[in-house]
C-alpha cells in the first residue's frame, strides 16, 4: 500500500511560489480549506494530528495533540555550554480514538523534527502558509525501502518543523500512519530539542526493520490509555 499524498502540502497548488526557473511539481492533491475554516493555531507549541492504521481494525486510530518546547537547562558552570531543550506532548483527551492517546502519543513523539537542516534534508522550490507565516519547504530524504514522505516546514532561520508524514508498511501491525500540522505557536527564539532529529532516526529503524513495530498488546484500545 503506497503512502497517501501529503494531506497538507497537498494544497500547494493555490500557495506554491515556485522559485525562477524551477519546474517542480506540488504533489497532487485534495480539498483546500476555505479562507477562515483552518483550526485556529494552538496559544503555544505546535499542533498536530496523528492518525495509525492498524492491520485488522476497520477504523483508524487518531488523536491531536501540542509539542511544546521547553527551555535549555541553565548550567552555573561558565564554561560548560546550556544544554539544548526538550519537548513536552499534550494531547487532546476530548477527542480522537478513546484511551489510545498514550500510545499514540509515544509513537508520534519518534516522528516529529524540530531542529536546524541536516544532511538528509533537501530545500524545496516553494513556500507553505501557515496563517501569516510563509515557510519554505524542505523534503526529507528516505532510506531504501521505506514508503514513506516527509515534509518539514521552515518556521524560522535554521529551524524545521515536521508538517507532513505519510507512511505505509507490508508487515508488521502498523499499517499505515500520518503526522499533519495544523497550527503553529512557537515564541520567537526557540531553542531546538535536545532529540529535535528523532524522525531520522526512525527512518533508518524503519529500512532495518521494514516496520513500525508492534501494535497494542491485544490489539483494539481496551487498556490502552
Amino acid at each position: 500500500m503506497p503512502p497517501r499524498a501529503p494531506r497538507i502540502l497537498s494544497s500547494l497548488l493555490s500557495l506554491a511560489l515556485l522559485a525562477p526557473g524551477a519546474r517542480a511539481q506540488a504533489p497532487a492533491a485534495p480539498q483546500v480549506q476555505p479562507p477562515g475554516k483552518s483550526r485556529p493555531a494552538p496559544a503555544e507549541g505546535l499542533r498536530y494530528l496523528v492518525v495509525l492504521r492498524l492491520r485488522g481494525e476497520e477504523k483508524p486510530w487518531e488523536t491531536r495533540f501540542t509539542v511544546v518546547p521547553t527551555p535549555p537547562i541553565q548550567s552555573r558552570n561558565r564554561v560548560k555550554k546550556p544544554r539544548l531543550g526538550g519537548w513536552r506532548l499534550e494531547s487532546d483527551r476530548s477527542q480522537g480514538t478513546p484511551n489510545a492517546h498514550a500510545f499514540l502519543l509515544a509513537r508520534a513523539e519518534r516522528l516529529l523534527y524540530l531542529s536546524g537542516p541536516a544532511p538528509q534534508t533537501d530545500q524545496e522550490p516553494w513556500v507553505l502558509r501557515f496563517g501569516t507565516r510563509n515557510c519554505s519547504v524542505w523534503k526529507v530524504q528516505t532510506p531504501r525501502g521505506v514508503k514513506a514522505e516527509a515534509y518539514l516546514a521552515e518556521l524560522a532561520p535554521n529551524l524545521l518543523a515536521l508538517c507532513d508524514l505519510s507512511a505505509a508498511f507490508d508487515k508488521g501491525d502498523i499499517l499505515g500512519i500520518e503526522l499533519h500540522l495544523e497550527g503553529i505557536g512557537l515564541k520567537p527564539g526557540t531553542a531546538p530539542p535536545e532529540d529535535g532529529t528523532a524522525l531520522l532516526t526512525t527512518l533508518q529503524r524503519w529500512s532495518a526493520t521494514g516496520s513500525a513495530g508492534e501494535g497494542p498488546s491485544g490489539g483494539g484500545t481496551e487498556g490502552v490509555q
